[in-house]
């Protein structure tokens, strides 16, 4: 896959005409997924390179809608996973208050039609591109004969009665449901993080752990004890991981903490990806220290159990 970071001279380096998606993209779930999928299939059967275009950052957070989005994927892994469903260009647009300006009809002139050689294009239930949000499914269907292009609209994707989104997703982890977030992404959620120094107090406890600083355009689940595992270099390990603040001892900043078990080596600076398979409990204000070792030894015998039956 091709990436492009730029509007400018898109149509020198296509040199071709184009099925175009457009979207957020953001955390690429089942609905994502049979976007890209369908969109795929449109370009083998045209014969014509498929092309998806996204933006960044996220417009919400441009225009003040949602200063706490939070992100579901980071940036590269949006990339990589669009990658995945053999998307031949991806272009992303560089969002701006100025972008944010250009009529629906401008961009489906000068950018979909003019410089990507829209000759299809697929758009998601709910998706609108320009000023106001006025670029819809009916805009689009307005100027399909005119720009001579094929248009399809795909249906929301239903779990169950909930129509899936970006924002249900978001909702569910702010919850601390992991596992219904996995239903609808199609994956374990993860968070990506650099290994930092703490306070070391686990290690003085028996339950030395991983304090990860996790990017910082990325939404955390919500406070509580996960099992999980956590990748590094590649290589995966069960996990028992911590969100809150440690009231324990005090501790005001909510932090993610990683307890690998079975591993002892010196992971500090490296770049790790913690995944979580289920939440297992609250936190919990202890009255003491051996309360709170107690605890853990019930919640690691759990977080095993669960990670082996998985």
């Amino acid at each position: 896959m091709k990436i492009l970071r730029s509007l400018e001279n898109l149509k020198s380096n296509l040199k071709t005409s184009t099925v175009v998606t457009l979207g957020n993209f953001d955390g690429i779930h089942l609905g994502h997924q049979a976007l890209l999928e369908r969109t795929k299939e449109i370009s083998l059967e045209k014969g014509l390179p498929s092309c998806v275009v996204t933006y960044y950052p996220n417009p919400a957070l441009v225009l003040g809608k949602d200063k706490d989005l939070g992100g579901i994927t980071t940036q590269a892994d949006k990339e990589s996973l669009i990658e995945s469903y053999g998307i031949d260009w991806l272009v992303v647009v560089p969002f701006t208050l100025e972008f944010a300006q250009i009529e629906a009809e401008t961009f489906l002139k000068e950018i979909l039609i003019n410089q990507l050689g829209a000759k299809s294009i697929l758009i998601g239930f709910n998706h609108c591109f320009g000023k106001g949000r006025r670029g819809d499914y009916e805009l689009l269907k307005k100027y399909s004969s005119e720009f001579g292009y094929d248009l399809q609209k795909l249906d929301p994707v239903f779990l169950g009665t909930t129509k899936l989104s970006s924002s249900y997703i978001r909702s569910l982890l702010r919850e601390g449901k992991v596992e219904d977030a996995e239903e609808c992404l199609g994956r374990e959620f993860s968070v990506t993080g650099t290994v930092v120094h703490g306070h070391q107090r686990g290690r003085t406890i028996g339950f030395p752990t991983a304090n990860v600083q996790p990017l910082p355009e990325l939404i955390l689940p919500g406070v509580g004890v996960y099992a999980g595992r956590t990748e590094i270099e590649g290589k995966t390990y069960p996990s028992m991981i911590n969100i809150g603040n440690n009231p324990t001892f005090g501790d005001q900043a909510v932090t993610l903490e990683s307890h690998i078990f079975d591993f002892s080596d010196d992971i500090y600076g490296k770049k790790v990806n913690v995944i979580f398979t289920q939440k297992i409990r609250e936190e919990i204000k202890f009255p003491g220290v051996d309360a709170l070792v107690s605890q853990l030894k019930k919640d690691e015998t759990l977080s095993r159990r669960i990670l082996q039956e998985r």
